[in-house]
């Protein structure tokens, strides 16, 4: 009976945690469900999304560094692209795009200021 029990309670708290990190993510995708579901896969499977979430978020704010540099220098690139394959859980391995566009303040002429990379 104690077993059972502990179980419940692992499934119940694997739940709650994939709940809370959907909702942080904005996640409404279907949910796994049913006796026998995997859900410390699929808990793997939110937190490597969680990771990619806060990845590319670090390499806008990059960008957004390289835009202060810009302001003392005069030259930046106006959009950054960058692709490549990250490991964002222990074996899940995801491709990953990222776009950073930064929008130049255009001169009286209509001219955006910077070079395009």
């Amino acid at each position: 009976m104690a077993s059972k029990d502990l179980v419940h309670g692992a499934s119940k708290s694997l739940n709650k945690t994939i709940s809370e990190i959907m909702r942080f993510l904005g996640d409404n995708s279907r949910r796994q469900g049913g006796k026998g579901t995997r859900l410390r896969d699929f808990l793997h499977e939110k937190i490597a999304d969680f990771g990619t979430y806060w990845y590319k978020r670090g390499v806008r704010r990059g960008h957004m560094e390289s835009y202060k540099e810009f302001k003392k220098t005069g030259e930046v690139a106006m959009k950054f692209h960058y692709e490549g394959k990250r490991e964002f859980f222990r074996g899940l391995e995801r491709r990953v795009r990222v776009t950073s566009k930064i929008k130049m303040p255009t001169t009286k002429q209509g001219r955006t200021k910077g070079k395009s990379h």
